[in-house]
């Protein structure tokens, strides 16, 4: 009876397990695609440039409906618009040539060609992260990053913007930690400590609007009433909020 009763149990816990394992696979599956969709929406822009190709469609248009044609096209692999309003649709490109006055966009990097003034986002953090001493660049691209929906480019960029001693990188994270501005599509959950830290640091090197900050969050850590109370159970207050920074 026991037997029986365990056979049926481990069975019933087997098929759940499938069930779930299902699910978790249709969700990256999912999640995946919509990657993937996003990737292949992407045009690539070359200025002065032609394409060569397989030609899907051939007319006169102006470039800002020759291109909406190509995004609306889900087989349009790029296009190429002349001086003479000349508008191409391509079902493959094969290489780009140089063609001044000309403008061609593609959904893939053309290959051993110039860069788009649009390179990937991975593709540009790669090259900042040799270049860009000061993160100055790099916390500008976390922000296009964040906007465009690419959270690990996004994460990666203002880290090391944080690294390079970028003060401005630094204060916009602190601000997604802290309970008031909390971003809950950037970081975890809310830390009020990691807030605090960081406005501290950054007072003690003279930015002001740290420094502000700093003192506003500590008047809102000792008022009971305030709307992120629960917010600040943990809170250091006297780590940094006793005494003053300014001299």
């Amino acid at each position: 009876m026991l037997k029986s009763s365990l056979d049926k149990y481990f069975l019933s816990f087997r098929g759940h397990m499938a069930a779930v394992a299902a699910t978790m696979l249709l969700s990256l599956t999912l999640s995946a695609g919509a990657q993937d969709n996003s990737t292949a929406n992407e045009l690539f822009n070359y200025p002065d440039t032609l394409l060569n190709g397989i030609v899907s469609a051939q007319f006169s248009k102006p470039m800002e409906e020759c291109r909406k044609l190509c995004e609306a096209r889900s087989g349009c692999q790029g296009f190429d618009h002349s001086q003479k309003d000349e508008c191409r649709l391509f079902a493959s490109v094969g290489a780009g040539r140089v063609s001044v006055g000309s403008t061609a966009e593609t959904r893939s990097l053309l290959s051993n060609y110039t860069d788009p003034t649009n390179p990937p986002l991975a593709a540009r953090l790669a090259k900042l992260k040799e270049t860009d001493t000061d993160g100055h660049e790099l916390f500008a691209l976390s922000k296009e990053a964040f906007k465009r929906g690419d959270r690990s480019v996004g994460l990666q960029a203002i880290n090391l913007a944080m690294q390079r001693g970028n003060q401005d990188a630094k204060l916009e994270m602190a601000k997604w930690y802290d309970p008031r501005t909390f971003a809950p599509d950037r970081v975890d959950a809310i830390d009020s400590n990691k807030a605090a830290r960081s406005y501290f640091e950054l007072a003690l090197e003279g930015n002001a609007q740290a420094n502000n900050l700093l003192s506003s969050l500590c008047l809102d850590a000792s008022d009971t009433g305030s709307n992120h109370a629960n917010a600040y159970e943990n809170f250091l207050r006297t780590t940094y909020c006793e005494g003053s920074i300014s001299p």
